[in-house]
Formats: C-alpha cells, sequence, structure tokens
C-alpha cells in the first residue's frame, strides 16, 4: 500500500488554539486558517504547499483511494481538517501518535519531539511556529514562510522516518483498528437531535437555577433586594467552596466530616462527592442539612450542561451537523482499552425507561439518518466472563458452558452466600451477588469492599458482613486467588528482563522483558523496580515515571490481562464484523459495538454481529461469549 505522510500548519493564537478550544471546534472554525500543508508520497521528497486554496487545490489532484495516510496525532486533529475541509478519502487513515501508544505512553511519552529523540530521528525545532503565533498567512515574511516550509518539511520527514519504525512493532490488525477509530471520528453516522438537547439544556439551567434560589433562602445566603441571579450566585459560592460550605456546617452546629489529604498528610474537610461521610449528610436529621449536602453536589454537578453543549458544539461544527464520536485509540495504554475525549461517548449515562432523567438526552440525541436505524450489540459480562475462564474456576466454566445466555454468576454466589436454592434468590440478595464479583474479583479487601458495596450497588453491609462475603468469595473462587499470587510471583522474573513460564492455565500469558506478552499483545510495565512505600515503609513494585509511575501488584495484574483480554475479543468482533459486512462501527464501547444501517439491512446485521460476539475467538477457542443487542431509531432507544 502506498504511504502518504502529511502534516498541517494552521492559525493558532493565545486564545485560539487546540489548548484552548476543543479539537472538533477548532479545526472548523472560520479563524483556523490553513497556512501550509507537507506532503510526503512513500519515501519521495516532501513537498509544502503554501495558502488555504492552494492545498484544497492540491489535494483535489491527488488519488487518495490508493493511500495509507499518516500524521502525528492525525487521529486528534489533522484527520478532522483533511476530511471535513479537504475532502481527503484514504484507503487507510493512519496515526504515528497511536501507533506509538501501546508502546511509548509510559516510557518515553508521545509528542513527536520525544519520539524523534528517542528513535534518534532528529531534533524538532519549534522556533518557526513559535514565531508566527497570531498571524495569519498574510501577515507572514518571506523570512518565515521559509522557516515555516523548513519547519513543515522536517515535520513530515520525521513522522514518516518514526512510521518506519513503529511498522514493525505494530500488527497489521492494529493498524486497522486505528484506522477504524478515525473513521468514527471523521466520517460519522448519528444525525444530532439538537432540538432535544437545548431544549434538555435549557431546563436543565432552569432547574438548576431554581434550586440555587431556593439553596439561598434556606441557608440564609438570601438578603431582601436580591434578584433570582444574585442570590442563585451566593448559593452557588457557599456551596461551591469547601471551606465556605464547612463554615456553614460549623454556623448551624453540625461537625464538618474529615479526612487526611493525601497530598499535605494534614486533616481537610471531607466534602467531596466520593468522600462517605459528606454523602450521608443527604441523611441527615437535619432537614436544612440534608437539602445543602444535596444542593452542594448538584450544585458542583456541571457535567449534564457541559456534555450537552459539547455535543452542540461539535454537531454544529461538522459540515453535514453529525456527531462526531472521539476515541482514543489504545486510551488505557497499558490494557489497550479505548478511551473518550472530549465529551467521552463511550460514558454516557444509562437509561432507565422506569426513571427517565435529563441525562437521557444524551444518549437520545443520538439519532439514526432517516431510512436507516441504530444496532447495537454487547458482550454479556465479558470481563467477569474472562476472568473465570482465565483461572478456570470449575463451577462458573460449568455455569456458562451449560446456558451461555442465562447463567447468572450473580445469583449463582447470592444462593451459596446465603445457603438458599439459586431460584430463591431475592433481588436484593442478587444485588449482593452483583457487587461482590464486580468489587472483589481484582483483590479487594472487606474495607474497599464496604465502600464499593454502597456507592456500587447501594448496598449497605457492616464490618462484619463485609468481612464474610469477601472470604466466602474467595473460598468459592479460589482458583482466581491463586491466580493473583501467580501474577505477583511473576513480577520478579520481569524486572529482571527475563522470560518465564505462564502464568494461566491455558498458557497464554507469559512473563516477558517487557511485561506481560499475551496472545495479542504486551502489557507493557516500563522500568519494573522496587521502591519503599513512604507512607507504610514496606517496599512495592513500581513502573513508570512521574505522573505516569505506578504501583502494580497482585490483583492489579490480573485487572490487566482480563481488561486486555475483554478488549482483545470486542476489537476482533469489531474487525471480523468489518470483513463480513464492510461496515465500520458507528461508536465502540468497551463491551459493546454500535452501527448505523439501512432499514432493510437492520436485522441481518444484528444477526451477523451476535453470531461473530457469540462465537469464541480463534485465540481462545474455549471462551464461552454471549451477546444482546438491539435495532431502534436512536442510541438511546435501544436496549
Amino acid at each position: 500500500m502506498k504511504i502518504a505522510t502529511v502534516d498541517l500548519e494552521t492559525y493558532w493564537a493565545v486564545n485560539h488554539s487546540l489548548t484552548k478550544m476543543s479539537p472538533i471546534a477548532y479545526c472548523m472554525h472560520e479563524d483556523t486558517e490553513i497556512i501550509s500543508c507537507a506532503f510526503k508520497f512513500d519515501d519521495e521528497p516532501t513537498v509544502v504547499v503554501f495558502g488555504e486554496q492552494e492545498v484544497i487545490d492540491y489535494c483535489a489532484s491527488v488519488d487518495w483511494s490508493q493511500y495509507w495516510v499518516v500524521g502525528h496525532n492525525l487521529s486528534g486533529f489533522d484527520a478532522m481538517i483533511l476530511s471535513w475541509r479537504l475532502d481527503v478519502k484514504p484507503k487507510l487513515w493512519g496515526c504515528t501518535l497511536a501507533m506509538a501508544r501501546p508502546i511509548h505512553a509510559k516510557d518515553v511519552g508521545l509528542s513527536l519531539a520525544k519520539l524523534v529523540a528517542h528513535y534518534g530521528l532528529g531534533y524538532k525545532d519549534q522556533s518557526a511556529l513559535v514565531a508566527t503565533k497570531g498571524k495569519h498567512l498574510c501577515d507572514f515574511t518571506e523570512q518565515e514562510i521559509a522557516d515555516m516550509g523548513r519547519y513543515n518539511v522536517a515535520d513530515v520527514d520525521q513522522c514518516y522516518q518514526l512510521l518506519r519504525r513503529l511498522i514493525p512493532q505494530t500488527r497489521k490488525d492494529e493498524v486497522r483498528l486505528i484506522d477504524m477509530t478515525i473513521r468514527a471520528l471523521v466520517e460519522p453516522r448519528f444525525d444530532a437531535n439538537s432540538t432535544l438537547l437545548a431544549d434538555t439544556l435549557a431546563e436543565e439551567s432552569i432547574r438548576k437555577q431554581a434550586m440555587l434560589v431556593e439553596a439561598a433562602r434556606q441557608m440564609d445566603v438570601y438578603e431582601i433586594g436580591m434578584d433570582d441571579d444574585e442570590s442563585a450566585a451566593a448559593a452557588l459560592k457557599l456551596l461551591s467552596s469547601a471551606a465556605k460550605f464547612a463554615a456553614f456546617l460549623r454556623t448551624i452546629g453540625v461537625d464538618v466530616p474529615t479526612k487526611v489529604s493525601l497530598t499535605t498528610g494534614k486533616e481537610i474537610p471531607a466534602l467531596a462527592k466520593t468522600d462517605e461521610a459528606f454523602l450521608a449528610l443527604q441523611e441527615h436529621d437535619n432537614p436544612l442539612v440534608a437539602a445543602a449536602a444535596s444542593s452542594r453536589l448538584d450544585a458542583k454537578s456541571t457535567i449534564l450542561q457541559t456534555r450537552i453543549q459539547s455535543f452542540l458544539t461539535a454537531a454544529n461544527a461538522h459540515p453535514q451537523r453529525k456527531v462526531p464520536i472521539p476515541l482514543k485509540y489504545y486510551g488505557a495504554d497499558t490494557t489497550g482499552r479505548w478511551s473518550g475525549w472530549g465529551y467521552n461517548p463511550q460514558n454516557l449515562p444509562r437509561i432507565n425507561p422506569y426513571n427517565p432523567k435529563p441525562s437521557d438526552a444524551l444518549r437520545k440525541s443520538l439519532v439514526a439518518p432517516p431510512g436507516h436505524k441504530v444496532v447495537v450489540a454487547d458482550l454479556s459480562g465479558i470481563e467477569l466472563r474472562v476472568n473465570h475462564f482465565l483461572w478456570q474456576v470449575p463451577a462458573s466454566v460449568a455455569l456458562y458452558k451449560a446456558d451461555p445466555e442465562k447463567a447468572d454468576l450473580y445469583k449463582d454466589f447470592a444462593s451459596k452466600l446465603y445457603d438458599i436454592p439459586i431460584d430463591d434468590v431475592s433481588k436484593v440478595q442478587r444485588q449482593v451477588g452483583k457487587v461482590a464479583h464486580l468489587g472483589l474479583g481484582f483483590g479487594a479487601g472487606w474495607k474497599t469492599f464496604m465502600t464499593v458495596a454502597k456507592l456500587m450497588g447501594g448496598v449497605d453491609i457492616t464490618e462484619d458482613e463485609s468481612r464474610d462475603i469477601v472470604d466466602r468469595w474467595r473460598s468459592e473462587y479460589s482458583e482466581i486467588v491463586q491466580g493473583w499470587k501467580t501474577c505477583h510471583l511473576a513480577l520478579p522474573t520481569i524486572m529482571r528482563g527475563a522470560t518465564g513460564k505462564a502464568l494461566d492455565p491455558w498458557g497464554m500469558v507469559l512473563p516477558a522483558p517487557e511485561g506481560l506478552k499475551t496472545p495479542k499483545g504486551i502489557i507493557r510495565y516500563p522500568d519494573l523496580r522496587t521502591e519503599r512505600n513512604e507512607d507504610d515503609n514496606r517496599m512495592e513494585f513500581v513502573y513508570g515515571h512521574g505522573r505516569n509511575k505506578a504501583r502494580i501488584y497482585a490483583g492489579k495484574i490480573d485487572e490487566n490481562i482480563v481488561q486486555h483480554l475483554a478488549r482483545c475479543v470486542i476489537a476482533d468482533n469489531a474487525l471480523t464484523v468489518q470483513k463480513l459486512t464492510n461496515l465500520n462501527p458507528a461508536l465502540m464501547v468497551h463491551d459493546e459495538l454500535v452501527y448505523i444501517v439501512p432499514d432493510a439491512e437492520a436485522q441481518q446485521v444484528l444477526d451477523t454481529v451476535q453470531q461473530v460476539m457469540r462465537t469464541p475467538p480463534t485465540w481462545w477457542p474455549e471462551l464461552v461469549t454471549w451477546s444482546e443487542g438491539d435495532i431502534a431509531d436512536t442510541y438511546g432507544d435501544a436496549k
């Protein structure tokens, strides 16, 4: 396949840049002038074209269908301009930053400058770029044009050389997954229900304003003569500030919950949304305290309004007013799972049809175009299945094999925990079983489990109950517990830069100098070493440096392996569906594939995707998988 390496230079200023605006909005903003674009076709000399219209004309002269178009951070910037403004339609999209992420995210870094230095490909000099900050092309001097041309050429030449270094380290199927990820962004399939979004945004603003006005009255920050905006602002100031809210609690005789700061080691107010003591204030006997705590949580939560506005901004920026899907390939750089950026379409609030909420507008605003349907299919409990199959838990494996569709590991554990027939397990008891499986699978202890049970499942358990549940779970699934120990024992082998025997009974995961080698890649632990923990003075294993430094231990290794293998299952599913149907997903989630297809093809596509998802991967044929799916007019109405 032919390679076209490209790099765009655009107008930027202090308040007009990728650090001040969302990339989607920046790429399509009328002030984002295309200054120049450098093109390198295979290893031929690089050509630089200056001027927006000249770049448009040049792109129109190239048959892009022959090329793998590659750039550094193309998946987060250049591809949008190339596709939406320059009408570039390549055979394949590529990105050297994306290719480098699974290899170098935790050691070298991902900037072109750092990667170029690491591979000995030269030095990235940004002086020409800095010198033209705030300048349109018409403001450039001849010298600045010449300097920018050299800078543009150097970027492309270095990117091409970097690409040549990364190709041998990147599987071909991962190249296709990068292309798939970029197409979700630049070839979005969802129409936007902008009316629903705008109406919800207005309603949420009115509701929050009313809540703040009422809070101002209740907390006595309302003053005669204040209008609603002023009283709402006063309440917001009090509710948003931890110090002011703590002072308010003291004035009405309520003890302020505290915690020890992980940064300073000093005692500070515990008033964050993750602090249990603060959350408990919502149930306080004093209704004013309960209302104030609830109001503080509500006032500090602007995520819904922010996300709705981001959806609207993105849809308005797209040429056809569709909703781009911004995903980061290998965003979880240890396990390989995708992550979202911008408005994170992977983490939209779930819809409960029996309890409608304003946040439902996010999923419901993602609409199939006229004559089309949304097809959604997910891998049922894939991470739970992988963890139990990985360590060959006999009872769990037998349960899944007996009935892949209806096997319910939550009820199964609850029946054992409460010593009752599985058919007699109540809804509340099943919830305890669910929280146990989801909270204890990777080594959590009884203290952590108490918190997880409350936050994840709304289950209040005592200290003794937590200890009993943890002990019983570990007894029932001792193979997983032994698996944690086996994982931990592999760390010295990795640290020595040696290879070792497989961790799991299948022989799939092996220690290697880089980390753990799997059938589909490597889970990397760069510069694995031991260090003394300053808090408890114990030695522990860590890897990476700076903000990428992380502890690694038995349960975390298991979690990494499980998430990595589950990611590989869903990735293979997407590639197989693409091969069978020529369809790229409109959206990918950790356990879910979403497609937009013509009405007449929807059922056939769903059947195909279901069949693929219910077929074990070729590299692990013993794994029992299952899938549930649906067809609807919107993403929110599916499933």
